[in-house]
């Protein structure tokens, strides 16, 4: 047992129990003592940064529109909450605007900046990224620069929001089957970097063991069981990310109270 338990963090909120990335995703993770929230950016055809993980629609009205193909407004005749049940009917579009206002004062937020390959080559992640940048200046004063983080899988994304403001905390979403190839990166690649995050299954004690002694956050995605947190606990791993954090809180109050 660590000497501390880790950050449990709301993976796009409690998506085990309301639609992901949504208002009410994010008001459920608070009905619990979670210590932050994850969220997925990306943007719309006209610049706004929209909190959502596909690069389609598919998930949410059953067409393969890239998220990319649409404006807000367009965006947000969309039903965001009935794929996922009924009960959720009439749930509006989430933005970083609003999540930042909404909660951004009330727990951290780790907010990943999506990039994809077609991203890459049309601009959007570099648009996206200095949006991102942007929108953060702007947040709110209740909101303490410690609730702050900015994620990517995109190296180059967290380099260049690092270049733009440094007082972020920047975390690497390693790519799965690379984890422990970030080792042998150059200094400047690394340098940037707060913290790196990697799929459970692919931590590994020599990887733990290399990122604590440079003094980098270690998180991990995505715990949904039993075994999985008992691995992240065992390598003493900073933050816990599970789409279950009502689940998550109960496992370690227990863990908390046998110790």
């Amino acid at each position: 047992m660590p000497k501390s338990l880790p950050w449990c963090i709301a993976h796009r909120g409690a998506r085990d129990e309301a639609p992901e990335n949504t208002i009410s995703a994010f008001e459920r993770a608070l009905r619990y003592p979670i210590d932050g929230i994850e969220l997925d950016v990306q943007m719309s055809a006209d610049g706004a940064a929209v909190v959502y993980h596909d690069a389609t629609l598919y998930r949410v009205i059953g067409r393969r529109f890239p998220v990319a193909s649409r404006t807000r407004s367009q965006l947000a005749e969309i039903d965001w909450g009935r794929w996922f049940d009924k009960s959720f009917a009439g749930e509006p579009l989430n933005t970083l605007e609003q999540t930042l206002t909404q909660f951004g004062a009330r727990t951290r937020l780790l907010i990943e900046i999506k990039s994809s390959l077609a991203d890459r080559k049309a601009g959007r992640s570099e648009a996206l990224t200095r949006l991102v940048i942007r929108l953060l200046a702007q947040k709110p004063e209740a909101i303490p620069n410690a609730h702050i983080h900015v994620l990517s899988f995109d190296s180059e994304v967290l380099s260049l929001a690092h270049g733009l403001a440094p007082h972020w905390r920047y975390v690497l979403n390693v790519p799965e089957r690379e984890a422990e190839k970030i080792m042998a990166w150059p200094e400047a690649w690394l340098n940037p970097l707060w913290g790196v995050d990697v799929r459970i299954d692919h931590w590994t004690p020599k990887l733990a063991t290399w990122a604590k002694a440079r003094g980098l956050k270690t998180f991990t995605y995505t715990c949904n069981t039993t075994r999985q947190v008992q691995k992240a606990l065992g390598l003493n791993l900073d933050g816990i990310i599970s789409d279950r954090p009502g689940w998550l809180n109960r496992y370690l109050a227990q863990r908390r109270h046998a110790d």
